[in-house]
């Protein structure tokens, strides 16, 4: 017997543009808390920049599909929006401009209008998928100079670390060390500094504490796959203590390293539950939850510390297998109950 199951819109109980325009002001709200963290490092231009290239081409498409007389990929520029968003917060603070807009292009017209036109489902997460796609491409560009540590990848200070030490680890926080809040004037140690206030790596995570609070708040308003959420924060958390406990230095310092570093506490929350690149079924939430937790882990380790967005394009890809063996018959009834 089959169970009926609501679309997703139904399900959440918002209207797909409804649901896009709230998830973007809850994301400005990190975004505008990035921006006075990161200001003299040029935060706001990020996301200026990404945004303004993602509006450009979805109003070229637009305005294309409008003359020609065809249906509309996406009626209003929200769905868009968020998209452009998420690069800008996604991206690295130490990442040139121009980095930036291309990621941001690559996003909107190949993985978000392409993926969606050609595969009637985006089956990779559009934002991580562009930053994938250009990071592999420049490290095959070998006749750049260092195509590697263009603020995508590996800095240079990242390719000495050692996290499978207590020493290697401590030596590793002198990037987090010594973060001073304007205004109030307090230091803040290295793990205290990942938590509130870091002007290194993802904008998106400058705060990460901001990303925990207003994440929650937006995962419960707008419904999101809490159980990826739970299960990511979760796992990460026990591997973190774990290895805080059986090589050092300490659990709280490598909870703040592993689960509170930006490319992992804003991805888990605003990509890794992104609908249409994630499973349904609810136990295959907690096995993606899991995994890119582990996989992200493994990343950090190795010194890829922005490497969540490979975890999320490795689950994106087991995501149909994740889905079909127990994915229930969607949006129906059997034809003997009256469906079609």
């Amino acid at each position: 017997m089959y169970k009926v199951v609501n679309p997703p819109h139904l399900y959440i109980g918002f209207e797909k543009n409804e649901l896009m325009l709230k998830t973007f002001l809850m994301m400005s709200i990190i975004a505008i808390f990035s921006v006075i963290v990161m200001w003299e490092q040029g935060a706001l231009n990020h996301i200026l920049i990404a945004l303004g290239t993602v509006l450009i081409v979805h109003g070229t498409i637009h305005s294309y599909q409008k003359i020609k007389g065809k249906d509309y990929t996406y009626e209003t520029p929200a769905s868009s929006m968020v998209a452009g968003l998420i690069v800008g917060l996604a991206m690295p603070i130490a990442a040139p401009y121009y980095i930036t807009a291309i990621v941001a292009f690559l996003m909107i017209l190949v993985f978000k209008y392409g993926q969606g036109k050609f595969f009637k489902r985006k089956y990779l997460n559009p934002a991580a998928a562009s930053k994938s796609f250009l990071w592999v491409l420049l490290s095959l560009m070998v006749f750049l100079q260092d195509p590697l540590l263009n603020g995508l990848i590996l800095h240079e200070h990242h390719a000495v670390l050692n996290l499978l030490t207590a020493e290697g680890f401590n030596d590793s926080m002198y990037i987090f060390d010594g973060k001073v809040i304007p205004f109030l004037g307090i230091e803040l140690s290295a793990p205290w500094g990942l938590i509130l206030w870091q002007q290194h790596g993802w904008i998106g995570g400058a705060s990460s504490i901001t990303v925990l609070i207003v994440g929650s708040i937006a995962a419960y308003w707008l419904r999101y796959k809490w159980r990826i959420i739970i299960s990511g924060l979760i796992t990460m958390t026990l591997l973190s203590i774990g290895i805080g406990l059986i090589v050092g230095p300490d659990p709280f310092g490598r909870i703040a390293f592993h689960v509170f570093t930006g490319s992992f506490i804003f991805m888990i929350f605003f990509m890794a539950t992104e609908p249409q690149s994630t499973p349904m079924p609810e136990i295959s939430q907690y096995i993606f939850g899991i995994s890119i937790a582990v996989l992200t882990f493994i990343f950090q380790l190795f010194n890829i510390v922005g490497g969540s967005i490979f975890a999320l394009i490795i689950l994106n890809f087991a995501t149909p297998l994740l889905d079909k063996p127990i994915l229930r018959t969607p949006f129906g009834h059997r034809e003997s109950e009256g469906g079609g």
